[in-house]
């Protein structure tokens, strides 16, 4: 399975002035206190393997697995209608779309042959405002260790604040 982000948002899945405040910085270190909140919420997606801000998801796969059903990669998917799916290049319609944060896809009475792609919009919304205010807040946590430390380390931990590693938990979905 390979999954690609195809399109990410240029805002970012925070409020600029509340990083600033929650990190106790004057303006002067605004743009590197933002770079640091954007590294924050990059890892966080990636840990969690979900998206704050809506962006475009492709998996592609080199044949349909032998279940049923397909657990989708990175979530939420908030619109059933967003997902397509091709099968060796062309139209394939007979799925149905589980949303919210276990989406999946089940299918119908065909089963696609040969390489499947499927593309969906992952996303709690567009603005900063949809992200939820536990994610939020683990993105200004986490800015804040990566700002206050800058480089610091023991190298034995993942290098998440505590409170980052707990809500990412929440949000991640266990692998076997």
């Amino acid at each position: 399975m390979i999954v690609q982000r195809l399109t990410q948002s240029a805002e970012v899945p925070f409020d600029q002035a509340n990083l600033a405040e929650h990190c106790r910085v004057n303006t002067e270190d605004a743009p590197e206190l933002i770079r640091h909140g954007i590294a924050a919420a990059s890892e966080l997606e990636q840990y969690a393997q979900i998206a704050l801000l809506d962006q475009t998801i492709r998996v592609t796969l080199e044949r349909w697995p032998r279940c049923q059903m397909l657990e989708l990669p990175i979530v939420p998917v908030l619109d059933a209608l967003s997902v397509t799916m091709t099968a060796d290049g062309a139209a394939f319609e007979s799925f149905g779309v589980i949303t919210g944060m276990r989406p999946a896809i089940r299918l119908g009475d065909v089963r696609p042959c040969g390489q499947i792609v499927i593309e969906y919009l992952a996303g709690f919304g567009e603005a900063a405002t949809d992200v939820p205010p536990d994610l939020v807040h683990a993105i200004l946590d986490q800015a804040t260790a990566l700002f206050d430390l800058r480089g610091a380390g023991d190298g034995k931990g993942n290098g998440m604040s505590p409170h980052m590693a707990r809500v990412a938990a929440r949000y991640r979905r266990v692998a076997i």
